[in-house]
């Protein structure tokens, strides 16, 4: 199939070549568009509709027409494969009258609308299932997204996950001083989001009080909007496994590093553990805003 083909065009395709169900990660997905150093920032989805949540398992990358663009694409699986898909491109096109030219040419009508405040277009075909395309300028970069799944993402839900989008910003990660600690933290930013994981490593003790040796917990976070330059959250709520951890992790955002702060405790497998207050850095890694 050509590559030639506008984003909305492609959903097919993306459908059939989209990865095993729970293979995206938004937190790698992120991490490798912020290594690519795009100027300006990305837009990124930080929203998405309910048929295609929780974002941490639907999203992917996916194929740019230029060198210098880049694809993300939403696919969510039922019974009998793919049901609701949303591709997003930004910089396939050099300019938005090549995007609707390569419309019109596969038989899809235009017209204007205002997508995120400006001036675009919306581009629709019938040829089977309903197939819509928001065209648009932002920041330079001509940006489509489309999906042709109308019975799980509507034209409005559409128009919210456009709506919900974000300048991707810094990527971040770190451990502690001691060379010995598990403990650990990666962290990728938006303008109003966070998205995070943590590991912290705990000492226990037996109920007798001899030593219980160490574990290790995990936890993290996806699209947290943060306040200012802070964020916080409750480990029990957001744990990676099953094992029983408590306890908060927060940290303070600037552009140079993140500095985290983990406190965790749990009764696990009869052992008391405890992390003891830990805090670190975690150090900008790439900047998606170059």
């Amino acid at each position: 199939m050509r590559r030639t083909l506008c984003a909305v065009a492609a959903v097919a395709l993306a459908a059939l070549s989209a990865p095993a169900a729970g293979s995206a990660d938004v937190l790698d997905t992120y991490q490798d568009l912020a290594a690519r150093k795009l100027h300006p920032a990305p837009l990124v989805p930080t929203t998405v509709p309910r048929s295609l949540a929780p974002l941490d398992r639907t999203i992917t990358s996916s194929p740019s027409r230029r060198r210098s663009g880049y694809g993300l694409r939403l696919v969510h699986y039922g019974s009998y494969g793919p049901n609701a898909i949303i591709v997003l491109e930004g910089g396939s096109f050099k300019t938005v009258k090549a995007a609707l030219r390569d419309g019109r040419r596969l038989g899809f009508k235009a017209r204007r609308t205002r997508v995120r405040g400006h001036r675009g277009y919306l581009l629709t075909r019938h040829l089977g299932p309903t197939q819509w395309l928001l065209v648009w300028v932002e920041d330079r970069r001509v940006y489509t997204l489309g999906t042709g799944t109308p019975r799980k993402v509507s034209l409005k839900r559409l128009r919210a996950a456009a709506a919900g989008l974000d300048h991707l910003g810094r990527d971040y990660m770190g451990t502690p001083d001691d060379p010995n600690s598990s403990s650990e933290g990666f962290a990728l930013t938006t303008e109003h989001t966070v998205t995070a994981r943590v590991a912290w490593e705990a000492r226990c003790v037996a109920p007798d009080g001899s030593d219980g040796g160490v574990r290790v917990g995990n936890a993290s976070v996806t699209m947290l909007r943060h306040e200012g330059s802070a964020f916080a959250f409750d480990i029990a709520q957001h744990r990676i496994g099953t094992e029983p951890w408590n306890g908060s992790v927060s940290g303070t955002i600037s552009p140079a590093a993140v500095a985290l702060s983990i406190r965790a405790t749990g009764t696990i497998d009869g052992l008391t553990c405890d992390s003891g207050p830990l805090s670190f850095a975690l150090d900008r890694h790439s900047d998606g805003t170059a």
